[in-house]
């Protein structure tokens, strides 16, 4: 059975102890921790609004002073929350606090954080969703540089996760994207008169990732 994650309890930083672990096991710490440092607390619904769950943010950070946390990993996810509240993600109102100079100041701040950081991050976080949860950020909200370069970025790191002897990993057991890939081959393959190669690849290459791949 898997323990429900309590950020109302402390859950202590132990990259030391943690460093001994397997990869898989520190992978999983980090992750948790992550998880525990703050955002939507799936665990505290407040109310159903709209008939939509509407849940609680519970935070181990203090958003309005990230630099001053005491170590990366709150500070990473304390600039992760910041982009998601910004942008109002899933209907949650954004904070006053969270002004246009507040989150320019911010991302600034979150790209020399990365510059000094990148090492350790690709060591702790690579095998989490948290290394595109720093991406994602940049395509939402970075220069239009950044938002270009980092599409590039993750379109590769997804090639590369493809090796031709695994099929398994073509594949993702996330049942939202399980979903995005059924609905996609039946509303634009399925429909096809004409399934010849050509025609199933014309479809597949009108994708903005594809085009961002081309463009370089």
């Amino acid at each position: 059975m898997i323990e429900k994650l309590d950020r109302s309890k402390h859950m202590p930083f132990e990259p030391e102890k943690w460093k001994e672990f397997n990869d898989m096991t520190r992978a999983h710490r980090y992750d948790t921790y992550m998880d525990w440092c703050g955002g939507i607390d799936y665990e505290k619904l407040i109310e159903i609004r709209d008939g939509n769950r509407v849940y609680a943010q519970t935070d181990n950070f203090d958003m309005q002073n990230l630099k001053n946390e005491d170590n990366l990993y709150k500070k990473l996810k304390g600039y992760i929350c910041m982009c998601r509240r910004y942008l109002e993600y899933q209907g949650y109102p954004k904070p006053d606090f969270i002004t246009e100079e507040f989150l320019q100041k911010n991302m600034s701040d979150f790209r020399q954080l990365l510059k000094e950081n990148m090492d350790e991050i690709l060591t702790n976080l690579s095998m989490t969703k948290w290394l595109y949860s720093i991406i994602i950020c940049f395509i939402d909200l970075g220069t239009e540089e950044e938002k270009t370069k980092c599409k590039l970025l993750v379109s590769l790191m997804q090639l590369n996760r493809i090796n031709l002897d695994r099929s398994r990993t073509f594949y993702s057991e996330d049942e939202v994207t399980q979903q995005a890939d059924k609905d996609f081959l039946v509303n634009n393959i399925v429909s096809l008169k004409d399934k010849s190669f050509e025609k199933v690849v014309s479809v597949l290459m009108n994708n903005d990732m594809v085009k961002v791949l081309r463009r370089f």
